[in-house]
């Protein structure tokens, strides 16, 4: 029932997904980006479902219709397939989440609520420093604000320095990654542009512990989000949910929410 599909399969170009395309734009990075993501699974029944993981370390993206009626199938189909993902993290409607947990397939889990915010009209705001580029003799510390990104999201709570270098150069090197600096040219936030044809999105938005209340990551991700608008595309961003503060700031700069999805990680044995 689920067959594996290629990049280029019709079912990405469907009436149906373009309907979710927005919630569901991180599987389009995936498809692009052949250099990043050079062989992800992807499956699909072929026109109700499709199943993307770029890698094992990755969250198994699951996008169903409203009206998809084989969830159990398809969990049981991912749990076969995925089992040795670690962690085995699943991001998809909350509709599927509830059929799980309301069929006794998994218990009620914590789960993390992502907020899919869209612009395409910015706020005034003022702005205190300016927007730059990292600099090489920057490196450390930029490597040190995605460990502490990583761990304060839970992405990687066992971060350390020396796993984010070559993420901290790539950064650097990167022209669409940006710094804050405040008026006396310290690194106060970071955040990046991820350049996609259909939506580009603001990610990756860290401010310095001892610098937030400042209204740095308000300051960058409207700069960033200008830059995105004067290339004739809307910008859009993923945001947790249940996290008050960012949910305002994205508000603040001119977002606003168009949909919500779920990431959980449900047990593997019954």
């Amino acid at each position: 029932m689920f067959e594996k599909i290629e990049r280029n399969d019709k079912v990405f170009q469907s009436d149906l997904f373009s309907k979710d395309s927005l919630a569901f734009c991180i599987i389009d990075y995936i498809l692009s980006d052949t250099k990043k993501y050079p062989d992800p699974k992807l499956f699909s029944d072929g026109e109700k479902c499709i199943v993307v993981n770029s890698d094992p370390k990755h969250p198994i993206i699951v996008w169903t219709t409203d009206d998809f009626r084989e969830k159990e199938k398809l969990y049981d189909f991912v749990k076969e397939e995925f089992h040795t993902n670690t962690p085995f993290k699943i991001m998809a409607k909350k509709n599927f989440y509830d059929f799980l947990v309301e069929n006794h397939k998994i218990p009620e889990l914590s789960i993390q609520t992502l907020g899919v915010y869209s612009c395409s009209k910015l706020n005034d705001i003022h702005y205190v420093g300016h927007p730059d580029h990292a600099k090489a003799e920057e490196l450390l510390q930029i490597a040190q604000m995605h460990v502490n990104f990583n761990i304060e999201t839970g992405e990687n709570r066992e971060a350390k320095l020396a796993d984010y270098m070559d993420d901290a150069k790539e950064f650097i090197s990167d022209p669409t990654s940006y710094v804050w600096r405040d008026e006396n040219g310290k690194i106060v936030a970071i955040a990046a542009v991820r350049a996609n044809d259909k939506h580009p999105r603001i990610g990756r938005v860290y401010t310095q512990k001892d610098e937030r209340g400042k209204s740095y990551a308000k300051m960058i991700v409207h700069y960033l989000s200008s830059l995105v608008l004067k290339s004739g595309k809307e910008s859009m961003l993923f945001t947790d949910f249940d996290y008050a503060p960012s949910n305002h700031c994205y508000q603040a700069v001119g977002y606003k929410l168009n949909c919500t999805i779920v990431n959980f990680i449900p047990p593997l044995e019954e």
